[in-house]
């Protein structure tokens, strides 16, 4: 059980700074199409990894209760990288929006 927890914990964590980093050198170096595409790739991907990994955790939640609030805690950490996702997204659009009008 343990190790599942870790693993979300590593996956919720390594995502968001993947994310982060993509968005900072997309910003820095003035939209970089090929960048554009990196990203939305990177989120199908991180998107599907995440909920599988989340599905397992519900399931574990149910199946072992004695982990039952640990397990909760890691879906509410893997949960917080959907609204971060969702503005970093806004971000993007804003800057191609930007862009058309320099």
């Amino acid at each position: 059980m343990k190790n599942i927890i870790l693993t979300s914990k590593i996956t919720a964590a390594t995502s968001f700074i993947i994310g982060t980093v993509l968005l900072a050198v997309y910003l820095y170096f003035d939209n970089l199409k090929n960048l554009e595409q990196i990203g939305f790739g990177f989120i199908l991907i991180a998107f599907w990894i995440n909920l599988i990994l989340l599905v397992i955790l519900i399931i574990s939640a149910f199946v072992k209760p004695k982990f039952r609030i640990e397990i909760l805690k890691t879906c509410a950490i893997l949960l917080l990288n959907i609204p971060i996702a969702i503005g970093y997204f806004f971000l993007v659009l804003w800057s191609l929006d930007l862009s058309k009008h320099f």
